[in-house]
Protein backbone atom coordinates (compact mmCIF):
# COMPACT_ATOMS: atom_id res chain seq x y z
CA UNK A 1 0.00 0.00 0.00
CA UNK A 2 1.31 3.47 -0.98
CA UNK A 3 1.51 5.81 2.00
CA UNK A 4 0.35 9.38 1.52
CA UNK A 5 3.15 11.84 2.46
CA UNK A 6 2.40 14.05 5.44
CA UNK A 7 0.89 17.47 4.69
CA UNK A 8 4.04 19.19 5.95
CA UNK A 9 6.20 17.27 3.45
CA UNK A 10 3.90 18.23 0.59
CA UNK A 11 4.07 21.88 1.57
CA UNK A 12 7.84 21.68 1.76
CA UNK A 13 8.06 20.33 -1.76
CA UNK A 14 5.77 23.04 -3.11
CA UNK A 15 7.71 25.85 -1.42
CA UNK A 16 10.00 27.40 -4.08
CA UNK A 17 13.24 29.06 -3.22
CA UNK A 18 13.43 32.75 -4.05
CA UNK A 19 16.29 32.66 -6.60
CA UNK A 20 14.86 29.98 -8.94
CA UNK A 21 11.49 31.71 -8.81
CA UNK A 22 13.06 35.06 -9.76
CA UNK A 23 15.05 33.45 -12.59
CA UNK A 24 11.89 31.83 -13.92
CA UNK A 25 10.00 35.13 -13.80
CA UNK A 26 12.94 36.87 -15.48
CA UNK A 27 12.83 34.43 -18.41
CA UNK A 28 9.09 35.00 -18.73
CA UNK A 29 9.68 38.74 -18.96
CA UNK A 30 12.38 38.22 -21.63
CA UNK A 31 10.06 36.02 -23.69
CA UNK A 32 7.25 38.58 -23.43
CA UNK A 33 9.61 41.32 -24.60
CA UNK A 34 10.74 39.21 -27.57
CA UNK A 35 7.13 38.53 -28.56
CA UNK A 36 6.29 42.24 -28.30
CA UNK A 37 9.32 43.22 -30.41
CA UNK A 38 8.51 40.61 -33.07
CA UNK A 39 4.96 41.93 -33.32
CA UNK A 40 6.13 45.54 -33.47
CA UNK A 41 8.92 45.07 -36.01
CA UNK A 42 7.81 44.84 -39.63
CA UNK A 43 9.62 42.35 -41.89
CA UNK A 44 12.09 43.78 -44.37
CA UNK A 45 10.75 43.92 -47.96
CA UNK A 46 13.65 45.04 -50.19
CA UNK A 47 12.78 46.52 -53.58
CA UNK A 48 14.51 47.97 -56.59
CA UNK A 49 18.25 48.02 -57.14
CA UNK A 50 21.08 49.06 -54.81
CA UNK A 51 21.29 52.82 -54.33
CA UNK A 52 24.66 53.22 -56.01
CA UNK A 53 24.72 55.40 -59.13
CA UNK A 54 28.22 54.29 -60.09
CA UNK A 55 27.16 50.64 -60.00
CA UNK A 56 24.04 51.29 -62.07
CA UNK A 57 26.03 53.28 -64.62
CA UNK A 58 28.68 50.55 -64.88
CA UNK A 59 26.11 47.77 -65.32
CA UNK A 60 23.57 49.61 -67.47
CA UNK A 61 20.76 48.50 -65.19
CA UNK A 62 17.84 48.50 -65.23
CA UNK A 63 17.73 47.22 -68.82
CA UNK A 64 14.20 46.66 -70.11
CA UNK A 65 15.58 45.47 -73.47
CA UNK A 66 16.49 42.17 -71.82
CA UNK A 67 13.95 39.41 -71.39
CA UNK A 68 13.56 35.92 -69.98
CA UNK A 69 12.33 33.10 -72.19
CA UNK A 70 9.51 31.80 -69.98
CA UNK A 71 6.28 31.92 -72.01
CA UNK A 72 4.23 29.96 -69.46
CA UNK A 73 5.25 32.05 -66.46
CA UNK A 74 5.07 35.64 -65.27
CA UNK A 75 8.29 37.20 -64.04
CA UNK A 76 9.47 40.62 -63.01
CA UNK A 77 12.82 41.94 -61.86
CA UNK A 78 14.12 45.38 -60.99
CA UNK A 79 17.29 44.69 -63.00
CA UNK A 80 15.15 44.13 -66.10
CA UNK A 81 12.92 47.16 -65.60
CA UNK A 82 9.88 45.35 -64.19
CA UNK A 83 7.80 42.58 -65.75
CA UNK A 84 9.74 40.96 -68.56
CA UNK A 85 8.86 39.89 -72.07
CA UNK A 86 9.55 36.47 -73.58
CA UNK A 87 12.60 37.43 -75.57
CA UNK A 88 15.75 35.74 -76.87
CA UNK A 89 18.77 37.96 -76.31
CA UNK A 90 21.42 38.65 -78.92
CA UNK A 91 25.11 37.79 -78.74
CA UNK A 92 25.90 41.44 -78.13
CA UNK A 93 23.49 41.53 -75.22
CA UNK A 94 25.14 38.45 -73.71
CA UNK A 95 28.50 40.25 -73.83
CA UNK A 96 27.00 43.23 -71.99
CA UNK A 97 25.43 40.87 -69.44
CA UNK A 98 28.79 39.23 -68.74
CA UNK A 99 30.34 42.61 -67.94
CA UNK A 100 27.35 43.61 -65.81
CA UNK A 101 27.66 40.37 -63.84
CA UNK A 102 31.35 41.03 -63.19
CA UNK A 103 30.53 44.51 -61.86
CA UNK A 104 27.69 43.19 -59.70
CA UNK A 105 29.76 40.34 -58.31
CA UNK A 106 32.58 42.75 -57.39
CA UNK A 107 30.07 45.05 -55.66
CA UNK A 108 28.42 42.11 -53.87
CA UNK A 109 31.74 41.08 -52.32
CA UNK A 110 32.01 44.54 -50.75
CA UNK A 111 28.39 44.45 -49.55
CA UNK A 112 27.82 40.90 -48.26
CA UNK A 113 24.46 41.67 -46.63
CA UNK A 114 22.77 43.33 -49.62
CA UNK A 115 20.08 41.03 -51.13
CA UNK A 116 19.16 43.22 -54.11
CA UNK A 117 22.46 42.81 -55.91
CA UNK A 118 22.10 39.04 -55.63
CA UNK A 119 18.60 39.22 -57.09
CA UNK A 120 20.02 41.28 -59.97
CA UNK A 121 22.63 38.58 -60.57
CA UNK A 122 19.85 35.99 -60.49
CA UNK A 123 17.82 37.89 -63.08
CA UNK A 124 20.79 38.15 -65.45
CA UNK A 125 21.48 34.43 -65.01
CA UNK A 126 17.85 33.76 -66.00
CA UNK A 127 18.32 35.85 -69.13
CA UNK A 128 21.27 33.58 -69.99
CA UNK A 129 19.18 30.43 -69.27
CA UNK A 130 21.61 29.48 -66.47
CA UNK A 131 18.94 28.30 -64.04
CA UNK A 132 21.30 26.62 -61.58
CA UNK A 133 23.26 29.83 -61.06
CA UNK A 134 20.05 31.86 -60.90
CA UNK A 135 18.71 29.54 -58.20
CA UNK A 136 21.88 29.99 -56.15
CA UNK A 137 21.77 33.80 -56.41
CA UNK A 138 18.10 34.00 -55.46
CA UNK A 139 18.61 31.63 -52.56
CA UNK A 140 21.37 33.90 -51.25
CA UNK A 141 19.09 36.92 -51.64
CA UNK A 142 16.31 35.24 -49.65
CA UNK A 143 18.73 34.08 -46.96
CA UNK A 144 19.51 37.76 -46.38
CA UNK A 145 15.89 38.91 -46.62
CA UNK A 146 13.36 36.07 -46.13
CA UNK A 147 10.39 38.31 -47.05
CA UNK A 148 11.95 39.52 -50.31
CA UNK A 149 9.16 39.27 -52.89
CA UNK A 150 11.39 39.58 -55.95
CA UNK A 151 13.81 37.06 -54.48
CA UNK A 152 11.08 34.49 -53.84
CA UNK A 153 9.50 35.01 -57.28
CA UNK A 154 12.85 34.74 -59.06
CA UNK A 155 13.82 31.66 -57.07
CA UNK A 156 10.53 30.02 -58.01
CA UNK A 157 10.89 30.89 -61.70
CA UNK A 158 14.46 29.56 -61.76
CA UNK A 159 13.33 26.26 -60.20
CA UNK A 160 10.36 25.98 -62.56
CA UNK A 161 12.47 26.61 -65.68
CA UNK A 162 15.06 24.13 -64.44
CA UNK A 163 12.28 21.59 -63.92
CA UNK A 164 10.86 22.31 -67.38
CA UNK A 165 14.07 21.11 -69.03
CA UNK A 166 14.38 18.03 -66.76
CA UNK A 167 13.32 14.83 -68.52
CA UNK A 168 13.10 12.52 -65.50
CA UNK A 169 9.55 12.94 -64.13
CA UNK A 170 10.38 12.66 -60.41
CA UNK A 171 13.16 15.28 -60.28
CA UNK A 172 11.01 17.45 -62.53
CA UNK A 173 8.06 17.20 -60.15
CA UNK A 174 10.30 17.90 -57.15
CA UNK A 175 11.58 21.11 -58.77
CA UNK A 176 8.04 22.19 -59.64
CA UNK A 177 6.86 21.66 -56.06
CA UNK A 178 9.83 23.62 -54.74
CA UNK A 179 8.94 26.43 -57.15
CA UNK A 180 5.33 26.42 -55.92
CA UNK A 181 6.59 26.78 -52.35
CA UNK A 182 8.61 29.86 -53.31
CA UNK A 183 5.62 31.46 -55.04
CA UNK A 184 3.53 30.77 -51.95
CA UNK A 185 6.06 32.70 -49.84
CA UNK A 186 5.47 36.01 -51.67
CA UNK A 187 3.63 38.49 -49.46
CA UNK A 188 0.26 39.64 -50.92
CA UNK A 189 1.29 43.26 -50.27
CA UNK A 190 4.30 42.98 -52.60
CA UNK A 191 4.19 43.98 -56.30
CA UNK A 192 5.40 40.49 -57.24
CA UNK A 193 2.32 38.87 -55.72
CA UNK A 194 0.16 38.76 -58.86
CA UNK A 195 3.00 37.17 -60.85
CA UNK A 196 3.59 34.64 -58.08
CA UNK A 197 -0.13 33.85 -57.86
CA UNK A 198 -0.37 33.26 -61.60
CA UNK A 199 2.72 31.05 -61.62
CA UNK A 200 1.48 29.14 -58.59
CA UNK A 201 -1.86 28.34 -60.22
CA UNK A 202 -0.15 27.31 -63.45
CA UNK A 203 2.35 24.97 -61.77
CA UNK A 204 -0.28 23.43 -59.50
CA UNK A 205 -2.15 22.54 -62.69
CA UNK A 206 1.09 21.17 -64.19
CA UNK A 207 1.69 18.79 -61.27
CA UNK A 208 -1.91 17.61 -61.21
CA UNK A 209 -3.10 19.35 -58.04
CA UNK A 210 -6.27 20.46 -59.76
CA UNK A 211 -8.37 21.64 -56.83
CA UNK A 212 -5.59 23.91 -55.56
CA UNK A 213 -4.92 25.17 -59.10
CA UNK A 214 -8.59 26.13 -59.42
CA UNK A 215 -8.56 27.90 -56.05
CA UNK A 216 -5.48 30.01 -56.74
CA UNK A 217 -6.58 30.55 -60.31
CA UNK A 218 -9.79 32.12 -58.99
CA UNK A 219 -7.76 34.35 -56.70
CA UNK A 220 -5.64 35.49 -59.63
CA UNK A 221 -8.63 36.14 -61.88
CA UNK A 222 -10.19 38.26 -59.15
CA UNK A 223 -7.13 40.53 -59.43
CA UNK A 224 -6.81 40.35 -63.21
CA UNK A 225 -10.09 39.36 -64.90
CA UNK A 226 -9.53 40.55 -68.47
CA UNK A 227 -5.88 40.50 -69.58
CA UNK A 228 -4.38 38.13 -72.14
CA UNK A 229 -2.66 36.27 -69.31
CA UNK A 230 -5.98 35.92 -67.50
CA UNK A 231 -7.61 34.46 -70.62
CA UNK A 232 -4.75 32.00 -70.99
CA UNK A 233 -5.00 30.87 -67.38
CA UNK A 234 -8.80 30.62 -67.55
CA UNK A 235 -8.51 28.43 -70.66
CA UNK A 236 -5.86 26.25 -69.06
CA UNK A 237 -7.84 25.66 -65.87
CA UNK A 238 -11.17 25.15 -67.65
CA UNK A 239 -9.73 22.02 -69.20
CA UNK A 240 -8.91 20.52 -65.79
Amino acid sequence: MVLTPPVAEIERRLRWRALPALVFLGWLVVLLVLVAVSLWMRPDHPSGLPDDRALLAATGLPDSALGVLAPELRFRAAALGGETADRVVSAGALTRIAESERQLARWARRHPREPRVRAALGALALVRHDYTTATAHYREACERAPHYGEGRLGWGVALALDGDRTRDPWPRRALMLQAIAQFAAVDPAQPEYSCALYDRAHLLHEVGRTAEAQEFGRRYLALDPSSERAARLRSELSGS
